[in-house]
C-alpha cells in the first residue's frame, strides 16, 4: 500500500451533509470474567454497560464509536476481547460502526483473531494496527502505540511516523485528527505524583511525533486517553491535545469518568462530557475547540 493510501476502518462515512458526532470511549480494561473489579473495586464491564446503553439512547444522532486503547484488562488475552464483544453487541447491532485503538494492556494478535471484523481489510505499516477514515468534515487517522503487551511505555515507531509523515502531506482538503492510546509526553508529573516516579508512562517517540504533528498546519487535534483524566490543552502552534476520561477502569473517583460526544465540522470541535456519576460538577459541560 503506498503512503498516501486510505486503509478504511469497518465503516466509511456516507455522504450526507452536515456535522460529524462521534462518541469516545477509553480504558474499558474489558476482562474474560465480567465480574472482574478493579482494585478500586470498580466492575468494568458495568460501567462499559452503562456508557453502551448511553451511546445507544443517542445512535439516531451519532456516526461512530470509538475506543481508543486499553480494551482489553492486563495483558490482552483473547477472552476478553470475546466479553467486550458482547458488550459492544446492541451498538453493532443498531448498525452503529466502531473503531478500537490498542493501548499497553492489548495484544495485537488476541484483538485480531477475536474482533477480526473491527479490524482495517489492510494496514500501512506491518505490526501495526492503523485504520484511516475520511469523514464529511475530518481526514481522521487511527494509530497504534502498543509497544510492549502489560508494559506502561507506548511508541509509534520510526515506520509508522514515517508512513504518517507521508500520509499527511497529501491530505490537504480537510482537517486532520489523529488518535492513539498514548500521551505524547514521556513523562508527566502532573498525572504520577509522589516520590517514586516512573521514568516513561506515555509515547517514547512523543517529542518525535508532537513536532511531526505540530509543523503539519491540517493536523488540528490528538486525541488520547492512558491516563485515565479528562483534559484539554493545546500547544504553541493550537494543536489540540484533548485526554479522554476513563470509561470503566477508575483511578481516580473524584475525577469523571465516563465517554465524550464529539461535533465536528470544517472550523471546529465541541466536545460534551458524559460522565457516569451525573451529579459530577463537570458533568455536561462542552468545550469547543477552534481549528488553527
Amino acid at each position: 500500500m503506498t503512503a498516501g493510501a486510505i486503509c478504511l476502518g469497518p465503516d466509511a462515512f456516507g455522504a450526507l451533509d452536515g456535522p460529524e458526532h462521534w462518541a469516545f470511549l477509553s480504558d474499558v480494561h474489558i476482562e474474560a470474567n465480567p465480574a472482574t473489579v478493579s482494585k478500586q473495586g470498580v466492575n468494568m464491564a458495568d460501567n462499559l454497560r452503562r456508557v453502551v446503553a448511553e451511546v445507544l439512547a443517542e445512535r439516531d444522532g451519532l456516526d461512530a464509536v470509538v475506543i481508543n486503547g486499553d480494551c482489553a484488562y492486563l495483558e490482552g488475552i483473547r477472552g476478553d476481547y470475546e466479553t467486550l464483544a458482547g458488550i459492544l453487541a446492541p451498538l453493532r447491532q443498531a448498525g452503529l460502526p466502531i473503531h478500537c485503538t490498542l493501548g499497553n494492556h492489548d495484544d495485537r494478535g488476541s484483538f485480531q483473531a477475536a474482533l477480526a471484523d473491527l479490524c482495517p481489510a489492510a494496514a500501512p505499516v506491518d505490526g501495526k494496527v492503523i485504520s484511516v477514515v475520511e469523514g464529511r468534515c475530518a481526514h481522521w487517522v487511527f494509530l497504534d502505540s502498543l509497544r510492549f503487551v502489560n508494559k506502561v511505555e507506548g511508541e509509534f515507531g520510526p515506520q509508522q511516523l514515517a508512513w504518517l509523515e507521508q500520509h499527511l502531506r497529501a491530505q490537504t482538503a480537510k482537517p486532520v485528527i489523529l488518535v492513539g492510546h498514548h500521551y505524547p509526553q514521556a513523562y508527566r508529573d502532573d498525572l504520577i505524583p509522589g516520590d517514586q516516579k516512573i521514568p516513561i508512562a506515555g509515547l517514547i517517540d512523543g517529542e518525535a511525533f508532537l513536532t511531526l504533528a505540530n509543523r503539519v498546519p491540517n493536523v488540528k487535534a490528538y486525541i488520547y486517553g492512558h491516563s485515565h483524566d479528562w483534559r484539554i490543552t493545546a500547544s504553541e502552534t493550537k494543536l489540540h491535545e484533548v485526554n479522554l476520561p476513563p470509561t470503566a477502569y477508575v483511578f481516580n473517583p473524584a475525577r469523571p469518568s465516563g465517554w465524550v460526544r464529539a461535533k465536528v465540522d470544517a472550523t471546529g470541535m465541541t466536545l460534551e462530557l458524559k460522565a457516569l456519576d451525573q451529579t459530577h460538577p463537570e458533568h455536561g459541560m462542552t468545550r469547543t475547540l477552534s481549528w488553527r
